[in-house]
C-alpha cells in the first residue's frame, strides 16, 4: 500500500468514526504531532475513575513508539511520512481489533476531574472495543 493509499485509508478510518486526521497539530505544550481528531481532542484509549484506578474495557492496547505518553490519546509525536506511518499502523490495530471511537455527553459536572472542568471538556472522546457502551459490555 502507498503511502497517498494510507492516508486515504485513514482519512475514510476517521469518516467511520466522525473524526478527522490532523497531520499538522500539537499535544501536550506545543509539541509538533498527528493524530485521530473527535472535537478538537485526541481520544483517549484508556481512563480512569476518580481514585486513578484503570476503568476501561479495552485491555492492552499496542501503541507504536512515538505516540505520546504524558497522556494516553491517540497521537504520534513529530510529522511528515514517518509519523503518519505510526498514525497508520495504530488506527489500523484499532481497527483490526474492533475499535470504535465513542463520544459521551458529561451533562453530570460531578462526574468530570478537575483538570477537564478547567480545560472546559464536558465530554469523553474514547476508543472503545465494539460491544461496549460507556465502558459496560453490552
Amino acid at each position: 500500500m502507498t503511502h497517498l493509499e494510507k492516508l486515504g485509508w485513514m482519512m475514510e478510518f476517521a469518516k467511520k468514526n466522525n473524526a478527522i486526521i490532523n497531520l499538522n497539530t500539537s499535544c501536550g505544550l506545543g509539541r509538533p504531532c498527528v493524530g485521530l481528531v473527535v472535537d478538537e481532542s485526541f481520544p483517549d484509549y484508556e481512563w480512569f475513575g476518580n481514585d486513578w484506578e484503570r476503568i476501561d474495557p479495552n485491555g492492552e492496547v499496542w501503541i507504536p513508539e512515538h505516540a505520546y505518553h504524558k497522556h494516553p490519546c491517540v497521537a504520534v509525536l513529530g510529522t511528515g511520512e514517518a509519523a503518519e506511518e505510526e498514525l497508520y499502523e495504530w488506527l489500523k490495530w484499532f481497527d483490526d481489533n474492533n475499535f470504535i471511537v465513542e463520544i459521551i455527553d458529561l451533562d453530570n459536572k460531578d462526574e468530570l476531574h478537575f483538570i477537564e472542568l478547567m480545560m472546559g471538556r464536558n465530554k469523553h472522546r474514547r476508543m472503545i472495543k465494539k460491544g461496549y457502551l460507556n465502558g459496560t459490555k453490552i
